[in-house]
């Protein structure tokens, strides 16, 4: 149960950082979202994301070589990136500023949003879309979040592990669902998870599988279950060199 011991202390620690942002109320904006644009031709969407660590597995890239990081990644055909933000991450909001002094590709910004002042903050930073876990919300949070969301311009994107959490999410009538592939409880990774879930999705929902991707044969096999899209994170961030990382997981050749 070691990730639910860490899940609850992160959500504890995220709420306590709520009250610091409340001057985000008034600085709100509201954002034209070029997130759905990814799915827009045939090929899988590609999500690259910069994770700095995992609360779990430690250090991936340094403070010192994110910069860098993000500069090498948003060089390569990604359809999108995807950011995190969250302090057990050693990251920060900041790294949306550094993401978009680089490049004007879609930002997805990857956190435990379990408040509306996290959603105008959100939109300060002008991200395309912002990703709201089922799993860390009740029926009611998850619905004000989203429909905040939606009003202000970016896409809601709802990730579920479970039929439990894709109860509660199938009632938003969602565009994007992220299904995870790693088990919140014992954090096993399993990519066929998605499988086991999609066939309960309607058709008309994009389709997003995260966790446990790192090879070609594994988007291989996505592709052919009708998945939109892949979020790759770990993987690209223990590569030696990204762009060559990248460019072997989208059957690319420079």
């Amino acid at each position: 149960m070691i990730y639910i011991s860490i899940l609850d202390r992160i959500v504890q620690d995220k709420a306590k950082e709520i009250s610091s942002l409340e001057c985000y109320r008034e600085r709100y904006k509201v954002v034209r979202s070029r997130f759905k644009d990814i799915f827009i031709n045939e090929k899988i969407a590609f999500i690259g994301e910069v994770k700095p660590a995992s609360p779990v597995k430690g250090e991936f890239r340094s403070r010192d070589a994110l910069e860098l990081t993000v500069k090498e990644l948003v060089t390569t055909p990604i359809s999108a990136v995807s950011v995190l933000t969250d302090s057990h991450f050693n990251a920060s909001i900041d790294n949306i500023s550094l993401v978009k002094r680089y490049t004007d590709i879609p930002i997805l910004r990857k956190d435990f949003i379990i408040d509306k002042l996290q959603v105008f903050e959100s939109s300060f930073y002008e991200v395309d879309a912002i990703l709201l876990i089922a799993k860390v919300l009740d029926r009611e949070s998850l619905k004000s979040l989203y429909s905040l969301s939606i009003s202000l311009g970016i896409e809601p994107v709802v990730e579920v592990y479970n039929l439990e959490d894709l109860e509660k999410v199938l009632e938003l009538s969602p565009s994007i669902i992220l299904i995870n592939n790693r088990n919140l409880e014992t954090f096993e990774v399993n990519i066929k998870h998605t499988e086991e879930i999609k066939r309960y999705i309607p058709d008309n929902i994009k389709i997003i599988s995260a966790s446990g991707i790192s090879t070609r044969e594994d988007i291989k096999y996505l592709r052919s279950l009708g998945v939109d899209g892949v979020l790759i994170g770990e993987a690209i961030m223990r590569a030696s060199d990204i762009r060559e990382k990248v460019m072997e997981l989208m059957s690319l050749e420079d």
